[in-house]
């Protein structure tokens, strides 16, 4: 969203994909929500009741209804929205017009199981928070109707369009308008790919050269090539490490690449826990200081964040004070990776603030969230430009702090005049009545009544 926040008076509208009508609930509820959460899994629900036959942009509705149906806060409906986009079921589109701010807000149709698991990213995220038994017992779920037997010797029989179908040679040729007009009338976006524009600096040709001579089917490497390499942007992960582990997900039997057991490989292989005796930020300094702004701590810090891996550095910094990364982390490390608008070390730089700086025990999504989209409207990418506009957030902070008047504690004292009686001394006050002052008191009581 353009927003910070998730506004309760701006307008929004739902529409769907061309795509969606292959949508699937029960695939929804088994596959997505379980890295989704209640929340998000709720408000897709919340928009898919609000979808109308021809929406425009006048159907508009405030999505201040929507907080009422989910029963949420803005805060917490806002990463919903942000973990629905990030899976690829919600596109969300702004615009702000004469009446106001809109938002539209394109559903999106869930994969297949198959091409779910087939998933790097979803299916890392789905199999760290279901844990293997669950995994297994979900991935034989979606292959419940194929033919078990793989010994079988069938061939493939089935006609092709041609041999059934006679089509007209010129329009095959020269498509008819009325079809190229259908096609221009696309819907507002595609679904996105999770994994597309992947950053590639691994090593790719070294890893292929070191598997040359093993026992494994080479089309298995290219195509999961791009779980290789995100476990590699994740971790870190270098070639010939990254053939150890690739070695260790063959099927011995079929010299197949086993990916689901190649992502429990490396998730065991990195869930390290460091002793509290490890520093994070003690390399030593690059000689040439480039950014004035920059001491050299920051240097240091910055050179530590540049040299580990954002998993490996989160490791670090909670191994020193006995503590371990969750799911949740990962989840949030993984999406950071994933969406390549930071660079490795402004992931790591965000890390150190979060837990080392702020002391904070662990990453939380929306504080995680807002910092990351903070640095990205003033431009900040890398390490560097991380750590200034920290130094100047802070400068600004203690700035506010000292030009904000103290509120004046004093209160004024109101003197009120003390009655006669309460001057006098305390033993003339208990000082016992004679008989004469008595018998006058009575007489005086005796004339009041008589009134």
């Amino acid at each position: 969203m353009t927003a910070a926040a998730f506004d309760p008076q701006a307008g929004y509208v739902v529409t769907a994909s061309t795509a969606f009508i292959s949508f699937n609930d029960q695939t929804f509820a088994t596959f997505y929500q379980p890295i989704l959460g209640p929340v998000a899994f709720s408000f897709f629900y919340a928009l898919k009741v609000r979808l109308l036959p021809n929406p425009t942009i006048a159907n508009r509705t405030l999505q201040s209804d929507l907080l009422a149906q989910v029963n949420a806060g803005g805060q917490q409906v806002l990463e919903a929205l942000h973990r629905l986009e990030a899976v690829g079921l919600v596109q969300t589109y702004f615009q702000h017009d004469e009446i106001g701010d809109v938002y539209v807000y394109e559903l999106q149709p869930t994969l297949t199981p198959e091409k779910f698991l087939a998933d790097n990213l979803l299916s890392i995220l789905l199999l760290e928070e279901v844990g293997d038994e669950a995994f297994e017992r979900l991935t034989k779920q979606s292959r419940q109707y194929k033919l078990a037997s793989s010994n079988t010797s069938l061939t493939n029989v089935s006609h092709n369009f041609f041999e059934e179908f006679h089509i007209n040679s010129q329009s095959i040729t020269e498509t008819p308008q009325a079809i190229l007009t259908a096609r221009k009338q696309s819907p507002v976006g595609k679904q996105p790919q999770l994994t597309a524009g992947m950053s590639d600096d691994f090593d790719w040709s070294t890893l292929i050269h070191l598997l040359a001579n093993q026992p494994i089917v080479s089309a298995d490497l290219e195509n999961n090539r791009d779980l290789i390499l995100l476990e590699h942007q994740l971790y870190g992960i270098d070639a010939p490490t990254m053939k150890t582990l690739v070695l260790r997900a063959i099927d011995l039997q079929t010299n197949h690449f086993n990916p689901k057991k190649f992502k429990q490989i490396v998730a065991s292989a990195y869930n390290i826990v460091y002793s509290s005796t490890t520093k994070v930020a003690e390399k030593e300094a690059p000689v040439t200081n480039k950014n004035s702004e920059l001491t050299s701590k920051d240097q240091e810090l910055l050179a530590t964040a540049k040299d580990y891996s954002p998993v490996e550095f989160l490791q670090v910094l909670k191994g020193q004070t006995g503590g371990y990364v969750t799911s949740g982390e990962r989840h949030i490390l993984t999406g950071l990776v994933a969406q390549e608008k930071l660079t490795q070390d402004a992931i790591n730089i965000l890390t150190w603030y979060v837990i080392s700086d702020r002391k904070n025990s662990t990453l939380t999504a929306n504080f995680v969230d807002a910092i990351a989209n903070n640095w990205l409207q003033h431009g900040v990418i890398n390490g560097e430009q991380a750590i200034v506009q920290l130094k100047t957030f802070n400068k600004q902070s203690q700035e506010k702090k000292t030009k904000t008047p103290k509120k004046n504690k004093w209160r004024k004292t109101i003197k009120e005049p003390m009655p006669e009686w309460s001057k006098k001394d305390t033993s003339e006050l208990m000082k016992k009545a004679s008989s004469q002052e008595i018998a006058k008191l009575r007489e005086r009581i005796a004339n009041r009544k008589k009134k």
